[in-house]
């Protein structure tokens, strides 16, 4: 694969690099959505009634179709599929400030497309005049004409695209004086059109699907690892007291035994919140996969947030499809329609966490000695929360957070003996 690389050093403390890269993979689509998943090794059945016509209990199922048939859902791929191609490219320069502390700051892009996505192959279309008389929702399938028992096809396709583009500075100090670190900021904006196979945990992303197949352009937004700012900071610490420190080298034996020679390991992170992608009840009459997006109609208030009304509590969501009744932040679409709201247009709340270590020798003899460490996991013991609710169409829990990323505080302690 291609790749291009120059550095340049100026003076020997100042350096800038730049590179170009090009790859490409086929990616993985899971056990999901394989050929084999087809008759005659599978059969599989699905029924998706009209919101008009629901389903009846009592039919049973008399409503499945044959399996002695092509038919229910079944799973394809494009035949023109491609590997993915991604181009990567970054330019940064370097400088050094002291023998051991240098300071680095980048630009970072990526752009990949032909990105393996999953896709709805068989969506049904929209109907012609007033959506009461539009025909049944799978008469409206394109193969409804010459296979009309298959419903859903899970299609494999190469379509998908994204791009992401960075500054990133960091901070770096070698070990001298009895202190090292390293500390990293980055402000970046990652957008998609699909968040691909293997889905978004603790998350609100919009579907693995595109709402409308017939519109891709429709879910390019953030990606749902999209985070403005991103700091991490990590490093050693050795506490300047001790008989080989710079304090307390004629301190008692006591002394020392307890309070020289201690080490600090850190690890600070944090970045800004993931998006919220808002959705709604399923009005449209095609949307067969996914999640359905609401209406946008303004912003939400944020007012007296808290994690049961994470935004705000004086916000209207409109229920009436279609139905803006001027002061509305979200609505249900109008039937027959997709939602109008983009993806990821909230935000969920922001991600924090400190990791702490400290550590000792204690000498017994010169060749014997024991090593104490402790370690303390989330040492703040600061909750990061989950995902909020983001469906508009159950107003009593929308916004409300229920749980929590990562674990509480955790302390570990452990005692070797060297001998």
């Amino acid at each position: 694969m291609p790749r291009v690389g120059v550095a340049w050093t100026f003076r020997n403390k100042f350096v800038v690099r730049s590179g170009y890269a090009i790859t490409s993979f086929m990616e993985g689509t899971g056990a999901n959505l394989r050929l084999t998943l087809n008759p005659p090794f599978f059969f599989e059945s699905a029924v998706t009634y009209d919101v008009r016509t629901p389903g009846d209990i009592r039919v049973g199922f008399n409503d499945v179709l044959p399996q002695s048939q092509l038919a229910g859902q079944v799973r394809a791929w494009n035949p023109d599929l491609r590997p993915a191609f991604i181009q990567q490219w970054n330019f940064s320069t370097e400088y050094l400030l002291a023998s051991t502390f240098s300071i680095n700051a980048a630009y970072v892009g990526q752009k990949g497309t032909h990105l393996v996505n999953p896709r709805e192959f068989n969506q049904p279309l929209p109907g012609v005049g007033p959506v009461e008389t539009w025909l049944p929702l799978q008469q409206r399938r394109p193969l409804f004409g010459v296979a009309p028992l298959i419903t859903n096809i899970s299609g494999t396709d190469s379509s998908a695209i994204m791009n992401y583009n960075s500054f990133q500075l960091s901070a770096r100090k070698q070990l001298s004086l009895g202190l090292e670190f390293l500390a990293s900021y980055t402000l970046s904006r990652s957008l998609t059109d699909n968040l691909g196979y293997y889905g978004s945990q603790g998350v609100s992303a919009e579907g693995a699907y595109w709402q409308n197949a017939y519109d891709r352009h429709g879910d390019y937004g953030p990606a749902f690892f999209d985070a403005l700012h991103n700091f991490s900071l990590g490093g050693y610490w050795e506490v300047p007291f001790g008989s080989n420190r710079s304090f307390g080298k004629t301190a008692s034996r006591p002394v020392d035994l307890i309070l020289g020679g201690w080490n600090l390991n850190y690890i600070a992170s944090v970045h800004s919140a993931f998006p919220v992608t808002i959705t709604s009840q399923n009005v449209s009459n095609q949307l067969v996969r996914g999640s359905s997006r609401a209406n946008r109609y303004g912003s939400l208030t944020y007012q007296n947030q808290n994690i049961d009304h994470w935004f705000g509590d004086n916000n209207v969501l409109c229920q009436t499809p279609g139905q803006n009744t001027g002061n509305c932040a979200y609505g249900v679409p109008a039937p027959g329609q997709f939602g109008n709201s983009a993806k990821g247009t909230e935000r969920a709340a922001a991600y924090r966490n400190l990791d702490l270590a400290i550590e000792k020798q204690f000498h017994i003899t010169e060749r014997q000695y024991l090593t104490f460490r402790a370690e303390f996991l989330n040492s703040l013991n600061h909750p990061n929360f989950g995902a909020p609710a983001r469906t508009i169409t159950n107003p009593a829990s929308f916004g409300a957070i229920t749980t929590t990323v990562g674990t509480p505080r955790n302390i570990q302690m452990a005692l070797k003996y060297y001998f």
